[in-house]
């Protein structure tokens, strides 16, 4: 893949992917857990998705120093910070589904999640190379999430 050397970058999606791992983690408390025990750990999956949105944007931002963006071009679909994100996560799915399935589909749920991560890897290389040729340009970075935020 294309993408700048940078132990910024390094470090921001090292980050990213242990947030994501966490949040995994919490969704999967929050499905076992008592009445109780949910909103405390609903509150914990609001504020680990809002630090992933913004180590999305970090990434984002490091690319896009990286990158000269030339506003003549047609915008990718999404950010390359958002399709690592996704990325982490497919990720993240393929070893859970590896590990917690125990069924004779999980086998065949793997290999499928695998083909999807190749795809995945692909289009983000193909996506960096576009970018770096200027045949394309990040969208806009302006995002609107307001996790945890009282009255959206």
């Amino acid at each position: 893949m294309p993408l700048p050397s940078s132990p910024e970058l390094l470090k921001a999606l090292n980050r990213l992917h242990a947030v994501n791992s966490r949040q995994w983690d919490a969704e999967d408390r929050v499905r076992r857990a008592g009445d109780g025990d949910i909103p405390a750990i609903k509150r914990e999956i609001d504020k680990l998705n809002s630090l992933r949105h913004k180590l999305i944007e970090q990434v984002d931002r490091i690319l896009g120093a990286a990158w000269a963006a030339n506003q003549d071009v047609p915008p990718l679909t999404e950010s390359i910070g958002s399709a690592l994100d996704r990325l982490s996560v497919l990720t993240l799915r393929i070893v859970h589904t590896g590990l917690v399935e125990d069924d004779g589909s999980a086998v065949e749920r793997v290999a499928i999640l695998r083909r999807q991560r190749d795809d995945l890897v692909w289009s983000i290389a193909v996506a960096c190379e576009d970018l770096v040729s200027g045949r394309r340009r990040t969208p806009r970075p302006e995002r609107m999430k307001l996790y945890g935020k009282p009255g959206r």
